[in-house]
């Protein structure tokens, strides 16, 4: 079983993966190819354009809105000249752009598995029938044997079966910034940790080395992650499930209203013009057709705003989404972390830190002598943590060049014995340094050494989070010969001290986790690294308070509970999760949405691909992050700052807000819209609207002053209080009461008690039917147009404050609000008086006190919907007290 093949010594590699060292002959090659496939990621579904544009095109809006222009098209046909094949026009026009839009979002999903094939090499060194050639990385089967050089990266996973100082980056593929130095010997342990595999996808950044493939396309380690990213589906956002039930139900409320009364209109002998007028006219009104475009704008501009603070959206929908988050996931190394080894803590042999003089001088001197660095275009070359080393001693001691030149031997770190070394002139004599885990240091010190208490150090310093390398030293008389080891002499060593090295805290992350508190937002970290190290991390970001029992839950126990125990875990407060592979990672998410959590996921490697697809909105590092984590992401953080998401969910939040605000603003004027056709129905009047007027009011003079209530700037409590419930939708029923049954019914009494107050001034008698082109009912039409136009004033001050007055805000703080104003201001007094619109609308003048009146709309809707907010507090505040 490839499960086997780290345990297997070097000699046995080769015939366990029925290879040779020559590698395969070429029928052996073709008939591996044939029956495992091409070392390929291939979109198993891939995005067939056609059949996903006609979803989106047959989608329940789109349906309606088409219903509505074929309508508008028959209705034409019957009568002309009424301008209903522009409206049909206009409805087809706002169908199609909508399932563009969704289909661009669909098309984008698709990107990810490109970013993961892009991720793989395409030309690999193999030996092939005894002859060295270069291959397209596709064309590798199990048993190729491929060379390995610096800056390569593995093209499949591979036993390594020869290597010379092969060190490899995981990053990528773990998530964790520490590179392996990789080595040919057999290896216990489980296939994930094994030091003698390179696994696809992996960069070469040392050394040189052979291996045998054993894993090609979706069976590597990478292609299973890429399998698990292209097998999910991500969930819709809050806000498109909030929109669909919207949608839904003001759909199903127009469509049985017009049925039903065209049923009506039928039985009652009226012609079928008639009736399509009317049922065209319930549709229409109960329909707001510039709400999901302005949704559609209001959430472009937020991501705008959102990019300013250096948070990239890339889904519309996420925008909104990351205001709903109840709980962030956070990956540690390159989103808490600055994904780099520095040096923290220089630690003596008792335990002590070492102060700045002497013993500094000579813990750092004796590091830089066992360590593998060259100074390198003004920095250091060399393995990570030796060029840690190098920039504390330069940033102590000055330039290091003068030590590194009387470094005469070098022995580099080795994996299997867990150390380095090196050799360096002092004064007349020579000194040995060695540098490694204190389990291989440990047998070289002198007899005299106290081993206990240095492993109590040791432990000590581990559990706060440390790698710890133990430093020791002895003087040489004369070094071995050019290739001999330094076994011989790395005896009877002096124990000099510990270097704690640790991937160090980014300085904004604690400040950025304690505002999440306060916001009601829990953090929780996942991550692939030790539990020591990981709790550390999590008590100096505050994700875990001081004091705090968080002991963290290891991937080990993660395989051994069911949902239902990880869910409990959860519930009870379990914040930090450690050596987790990337499948854990998603079984937490999917634990979190059982228990009804919108969930953010953080990552930067190929790793976090299939989580960040899986949760809510997934965020990805924009300047460490790989390309497959950023194409998996919705959220792409352009600084890499943790802090950045909390400026995301306030944005959010804010937009969710003002979303609410300029959706019952708009849904106010469906009602003076409706009752002119259940007036007209049921009783012997003239249409107080035409359906053409009602187009003007919800795709136009209601755009712009939704477009102001959606920028809106952020309440000064909106980082105060917890996310909302997932059922705290935009179509409540408190919304309904107060857009149809309150305002929505103030506004239509308004409006048609001036409409029949023009028509009994004109003579009209009640019963008497007026025709479509007489001015009285041009004249009539157009003051409930201009009526509902100036409520809308007062309606738009109203709703930007849920408390408040509106006024409170201060109308210069967003000027959009005055220039909604002005619109509607401008716009009900046009539709009366300026010849060319009244003609396109069929409105006409009126008398000059008649249209003053018509501005007591204003303060009339305005001053009973802030009596009915002051009724409402009290009556809060008494249920409270």
């Amino acid at each position: 079983m490839p499960g086997q093949v780290q345990n297997l010594a070097p000699e046995a590699v080769h015939a366990f993966l029925n290879s040779r060292p020559e590698g395969l002959a070429d029928a052996e090659i073709a008939a591996r190819r044939a029956e495992l496939g091409p070392n390929r990621l291939d979109v198993r579904r891939p995005l067939r354009w056609l059949p996903a544009l006609a979803r989106q095109l047959t989608s329940f809006f789109a349906l309606l809105l088409d219903a509505s222009a074929v309508i508008c098209f028959v209705a034409d046909r019957l009568q002309p000249g009424q301008g209903m094949a522009l409206l049909g026009a206009a409805l087809l026009g706002v169908s199609i752009l909508n399932a563009l839009f969704g289909f661009v979002q669909e098309y984008r999903a698709e990107r990810a598995m490109a970013a993961l094939r892009r991720f793989l090499p395409q030309r690999v060194r193999v030996r092939r029938a005894g002859e060295h050639a270069e291959v397209a990385a596709d064309e590798l089967v199990p048993g190729d044997v491929v060379s390995l050089a610096e800056g390569d990266r593995a093209p499949a996973d591979l036993r390594v079966a020869q290597c010379d100082g092969l060190l490899v980056d995981n990053a990528p593929l773990t998530g964790e910034s520490r590179p392996v130095e990789l080595t040919h010997e057999a290896v216990e342990g489980p296939l994930e940790e094994a030091h003698n595999l390179a696994f696809a996808g992996c960069t070469v950044l040392r050394g040189t080395g052979v291996g045998v493939v054993f894993a090609t396309g979706f069976r590597t380690r990478f292609g299973r992650i890429a399998g698990m990213s292209q097998a999910i589906r991500r969930e819709p956002a809050p806000l498109e499930r909030e929109t669909a039930h919207m949608v839904r139900v003001l759909t199903v409320i127009a469509v049985v209203m017009g049925v039903a009364f065209f049923a009506y209109g039928v039985y009652a002998g009226r012609s079928l013009w008639v009736n399509l007028v009317f049922m065209m006219g319930i549709i229409v009104a109960n329909v707001p057709e510039g709400l999901l475009p302005t949704f559609t704008l209001s959430l472009a501009m937020g991501s705008l705003r959102m990019a300013r603070r250096n948070v990239l959206v890339k889904s519309l929908g996420a925008v909104e989404a990351l205001g709903a988050v109840h709980v962030v996931c956070t990956d540690k190394t390159g989103t808490l972390t600055e994904n780099r080894l520095a040096l923290s803590r220089l630690v003596d042999a008792a335990g002590a830190d070492v102060t700045p003089g002497e013993g500094e001088a000579r813990l750092l001197t004796l590091a830089l002598v066992a360590s593998d660095v060259e100074p390198a275009g003004g920095g250091y070359q060399g393995d990570p943590l030796d060029v840690a080393v190098a920039q504390r001693y330069a940033g102590v001691l000055g330039d290091p060049a003068p030590l590194l030149s009387r470094v005469e031997r070098r022995w580099p770190f080795d994996a299997g014995k867990r150390h380095a070394a090196g050799a360096a002139r002092d004064g007349d004599g020579l000194l040995l340094a060695v540098k490694g885990a204190w389990e291989s240091v440990a047998p070289m010190l002198a007899a005299g050494t106290d081993r206990e208490a240095a492993g109590d150090v040791v432990h000590r310093l581990a559990s706060a989070g440390h790698r710890v390398l133990a430093v020791a030293e002895r003087p040489i008389a004369a070094l071995p010969e050019e290739h001999a080891g330094h076994e011989g002499l790395a005896r009877d060593l002096a124990l000099a001290g510990f270097l704690c090295l640790e991937d160090p805290l980014r300085a904004e992350v604690p400040d950025a986790v304690r505002r999440c508190r306060e916001a009601g937002v829990h953090v929780i970290m996942i991550t692939g690294d030790h539990p020591d190290t990981a709790l550390a991390v999590a008590c100096r970001a505050g994700i875990v308070a001081a004091g705090e029992d968080a002991r963290p839950v290891t991937g080990a126990e993660l395989a051994r509970l069911r949902e239902r125990d990880l869910v409990a875990r959860l519930e009870a407060g379990a914040r930090v999760f450690a050596r987790t592979t990337p499948e854990q990672k998603m079984h937490v998410v999917a634990a979190l949405h059982q228990l009804d959590r919108v969930v953010a996921v953080t990552g930067d490697g190929v790793n976090d691909a299939p989580a960040l697809k899986a949760a809510d909105v997934g965020i990805a590092m924009g300047r460490s992050g790989t390309d497959v984590a950023r194409e998996s992401a919705q959220v792409v953080l352009l600084d890499d700052n943790f802090a950045s998401i909390v400026a995301g969910i306030e944005e959010g939040r804010t937009i969710f807000a003002n979303i609410r605000k300029f959706t019952s603003y708009v849904l106010v004027s469906n009602g003076p819209e409706i009752i002119p056709y259940l007036l007209y129905i049921l009783f012997p009047v003239p249409l107080a609207l035409t359906v053409i007027q009602i187009l003007t009011i919800d795709l136009g003079t209601d755009i712009v002053p939704s477009i102001a209530l959606g920028q809106e700037p952020p309440d000064r409590q909106v980082m105060r209080e917890p996310p909302r419930r997932r059922e705290a939708g935009l179509l409540t029923p408190s919304v309904l009461a107060h857009s149809y049954g309150f305002l929505g019914l103030i506004e239509a009494a308004f409006s048609l008690a001036l409409f029949f107050w023009v028509l009994d001034d004109g003579g009209w008698r009640w019963g008497e039917t007026l025709a479509a082109d007489d001015p009285l009912y041009h004249s009539a039409t157009g003051i409930a147009l201009a009526a509902i136009l100036l409520t809308q004033v007062g309606n738009l001050v109203g709703r930007r404050s849920r408390d408040g007055s509106g006024i409170d805000r201060g109308l210069v703080t967003n000027r959009l609000i005055v220039i909604g104003v002005a619109l509607e201001a401008l716009f009900s007094w046009a539709v009366l008086y300026f010849e060319p619109l009244a003609r396109v609308l069929g409105t006409g003048p009126v008398p000059a006190h008649v249209y003053a009146t018509a501005w007591l709309g204003v303060p009339l809707i305005f001053g009973l919907d802030y009596a009915r907010k002051r009724i409402a507090l009290r009556l809060r505040a008494s249920v409270i007290g």
